[in-house]
């Protein structure tokens, strides 16, 4: 991540498992609560099949969606590009799956 994070964007980053390093790292898009702390920002998804979906949104305003292991695949991240016309596929160290 090429922007220092406060402490507990951090926490919030490393509990969610977002990954930090690899080809594709999570860069976190910021907000704030009701209280105007700091938290990741968070988007739904409003094409395709993760619908409805809420995730973590990046600074590139990709919404990141935690997917479980399926069809050979480990657990991984589907990060959904404009509003989830389009995905990629990332593992859990930020790296493009096939």
């Amino acid at each position: 991540m090429a922007k220092s994070l406060p402490a507990k964007i951090e926490k919030q980053i490393d509990k969610a498992g977002l990954p930090r390093g690899g080809a594709v790292p999570f860069d976190a898009e910021l907000d704030k609560n009701k209280q105007g702390e700091q938290v990741i920002k968070k988007e739904t998804v409003t094409h395709g099949p993760k619908q409805g979906k809420r995730g973590y949104l990046d600074t590139q305003g990709r919404i990141w969606i935690k997917d479980r292991a399926h069809a050979d695949d480990p657990d991984h991240w589907d990060v959904q590009e404009d509003g989830g016309k389009r995905y990629i596929r990332v593992d859990l160290q930020g790296n493009l799956l096939p």
